[in-house]
């Protein structure tokens, strides 16, 4: 007999995004804290079209269809990221 694995959404979740680039995973905390696209191209140093071609692709890869929703996925990726370090989840 074989065991049955059920993946939870958190894993799902973990998973995608460990997918995503360093600056794909800047950008996303930057939509977490409100910036406009203009804002975080200045503070990462890239152009603001290259922040929309980012966004477009985390939105792929979160499977989410608006930047609101990219932002609920960045406060669950830092959840994530203080559950891996052993500090608690707010």
């Amino acid at each position: 007999m074989s065991a049955i694995s059920i993946e939870s959404d958190e894993t799902r979740d973990r998973r995608s995004l460990v997918q995503l680039t360093p600056t794909q995973r800047k950008v996303m905390q930057g939509v977490h804290s409100g910036m406009l696209n203009k804002q975080i191209a200045f503070d990462l140093g890239i152009a603001e079209a290259t922040v929309k071609a980012h966004m477009t692709a985390l939105m792929r890869k979160l499977n989410v269809r608006n930047r609101t929703q990219v932002a609920i996925a960045a406060q669950a990726w830092s959840g994530l990221n203080q559950d891996a370090a052993g500090a608690p989840a707010h």
